[in-house]
């Protein structure tokens, strides 16, 4: 009985296609909890960057004069913008530092002069406000129907007729 050796078993095809079958689902469930974590960090990206604009508010909301995104070209960039510490004028925009912290991948340049890379690692962004912002909560916009100085009825017509407003313009 000592020189009883094991050998190898010898799987039926039923058996070989049940692994297969068991390997399969297993690759699918470790791709769904990796969908998970994907998502997850994403929605942590959100809720730090939620956080950091409840702080700023809205005084970093506005137009960028003159700055291009580095991600979709668009210039000025309106709205929040991110600057990459580690990298000399890097500047994003909110949607593409959006699609960025999703980790959807490499978002190329309209002017094909930087591409964004999808290592974290690269790129500390933070949000930016230099002198040629305009904030859009603190803009200065021309006088509005309100403010704008009101027509009497005995006051001259603007139309220069030289009739007094409530005969000439007035009635139209």
């Amino acid at each position: 009985m000592a020189s009883e050796a094991k050998t190898p078993e010898v799987k039926s095809p039923e058996e070989l296609e049940k692994e297969a079958k068991r390997a399969e689902i297993m690759a699918k469930v470790a791709a769904a909890k990796a969908e998970r974590e994907k998502v997850a960090g994403y929605e942590a990206a959100q809720e730090v960057k939620k956080k950091e604009i409840d702080e700023k508010g809205t005084s970093w909301y506005g137009e960028h004069q003159g700055i291009t995104c580095d991600g979709c070209a668009t210039i000025p960039i309106f709205g929040y913008r991110y600057s990459c510490k580690s990298c000399a004028s890097h500047d994003v925009c909110e949607s593409c530092y959006d699609a960025w912290a999703g980790g959807t991948g490499v978002m190329p340049n309209g002017l094909a002069k930087q591409t964004l890379s999808t290592n974290a690692s690269d790129h500390t962004f933070h949000m930016f406000k230099d002198h040629t912002f305009k904030s859009v909560v603190k803009s200065t916009a021309g006088p509005t129907l309100k403010s704008a100085a009101k027509q009497k009825p005995n006051d001259e017509c603007a139309c220069a007729s030289g009739k007094k407003f409530k005969k000439c313009c007035m009635n139209k």
